[in-house]
């Protein structure tokens, strides 16, 4: 049995020469249903929603930039006094991007403006706490990661304290 060697195609190469015209670019066919959200949608300032659709399918689908191009629209909305009932998760959302993308200190400043967030419930902000705290060790900030891991800890023994029947093993 003899051996020869065979020139290396590019994976899809096959299918692409099978049938060029179905050959679909996903970031292409992506970038086509932006465009028409954006040119069928209220500007910017009148609709975060889309914005922030768009910001969480770009994070999952690992765009960081274009995420947090899009999650910064919608808080630039916010900002100018437009209403949005997902202010915590957007800021959230935001913080966790420059986190992902290694900007930890760009994401402590998120997380801090999130526990400015006027009625902000105790349970997002122990969630908030953690994640500061972890960003700020990730920032090698180690003392605010103590603050905010301390805040956390002291928030969830009280907890334990009030309902020690819910927490026996």
């Amino acid at each position: 049995m003899s051996y020869s060697q065979t020139p290396v195609r590019a994976l899809g190469a096959g299918a692409q020469a099978m049938h060029p015209q179905d050959s679909v670019d996903l970031s292409q066919m992506f970038g086509e249903l932006k465009h028409e959200l954006e040119e069928g949608a209220p500007t910017t300032e009148e609709d975060p929603e889309t914005h922030y659709n768009l910001g969480v399918a770009f994070r999952e689908m690992g765009l960081l930039d274009e995420a947090i191009a899009e999650l910064q629209k919608v808080c630039n909305s916010i900002e100018q006094g437009h209403q949005f009932a997902q202010i915590v998760q957007t800021y959230t959302w935001l913080a966790q991007c420059f986190i992902d993308k290694g900007v930890p200190d760009a994401a402590i400043r998120w997380f801090e403006k999130a526990l400015t967030i006027p009625g902000l419930d105790q349970e997002a902000r122990l969630a908030i706490h953690y994640e500061l705290g972890a960003a700020c060790e990730i920032a090698h900030d180690k003392p605010a990661a103590l603050r905010h891991f301390t805040t956390v800890y002291g928030r969830v023994t009280s907890i334990i304290a009030t309902y020690p029947s819910a927490y026996r093993p």
